[in-house]
């Protein structure tokens, strides 16, 4: 399914005609029909004006149309699939537990840690203090989001299809009709992805902050410090996009 193919559906699980989304302030008919027909995604704030007709959260529709575009659920190509000896299945599943281990952790603390940036952030911009005085908390929320996108794309890159309990959720899933897998590890990957919205919401929903995605190597030649050149070049060689928590200075 594609993002935009989601994005219908959603609509039509509401009953909602495109003339409603456009009434309860969603963007008019003609845009929001070239989303759903793939031709281009929505801008952020459009986004959220379609979330507010859909009577849903911002990082929850996000993760619904993202999720769309991942690639089927089956077992992993035949070039992962475990060797004679079982090696490659053992060397992916030591990846999996460790995977899951970095994302429990990054969920632990980081809802915490970014509840406290931003209340830094504010206070700051309370105070009218310069924008380079909150590049550090802006920074470190970069660095938050990257850790848990990374966390979500790692368990996504690592869950083994294979094993005897994927493959017999699988067929009692096929059996019931199911459209998913109520398989462990997938629910595991899935909490990753929602805790990655959640931050990312909480970003977004701040007003004067906003998060763009651009090139890695352009968040790594307008990084501020070395420090922060590091983190986006390491990023850069697992994601293809880096993430800029970027301030809106007008609205200050």
């Amino acid at each position: 399914m594609t993002y935009g193919a989601r994005l219908r559906e959603l609509r039509a699980e509401r009953r909602l005609s495109l003339r409603d989304v456009e009434e309860r302030g969603g963007p008019n008919k003609d845009t929001m029909s070239l989303i759903e027909r793939d031709v281009h995604k929505p801008h952020p704030r459009t986004l959220g004006r379609i979330a507010e007709a859909l009577d849903m959260s911002v990082s929850t529709l996000r993760f619904e149309l993202e999720a769309a575009e991942r690639p089927p659920l089956g077992p992993a190509p035949t070039s992962q699939q475990p060797t004679l000896n079982g090696a490659l299945e053992e060397q992916r599943r030591t990846a999996w537990e460790s995977a899951v281990e970095h994302a429990r952790g990054l969920r632990e603390s980081g809802h915490t840690r970014m509840t406290e940036l931003l209340s830094l952030w504010r206070a700051s911009r309370e105070r009218q203090e310069d924008a380079d005085a909150r590049l550090e908390y802006r920074t470190e929320m970069e660095d938050l989001l990257i850790q848990a996108r990374k966390a979500e794309s790692d368990l996504f890159r690592n869950i083994t299809w294979s094993s005897p309990e994927a493959r017999r959720a699988k067929e009692e899933a096929k059996k019931a009709g199911a459209r998913e897998v109520p398989y462990a590890d997938w629910e595991e990957y899935r909490e990753a992805a929602r805790f990655y919205y959640r931050l990312l919401g909480m970003v977004e929903g701040q007003q004067g902050l906003f998060v763009r995605q651009e090139a890695a190597d352009e968040a790594a030649d307008e990084a501020a410090d070395e420090a922060a050149e590091e983190a986006a070049a390491e990023h850069a060689q697992s994601e293809p996009r880096a993430l800029r928590v970027v301030e809106d200075l007008i609205a200050a």
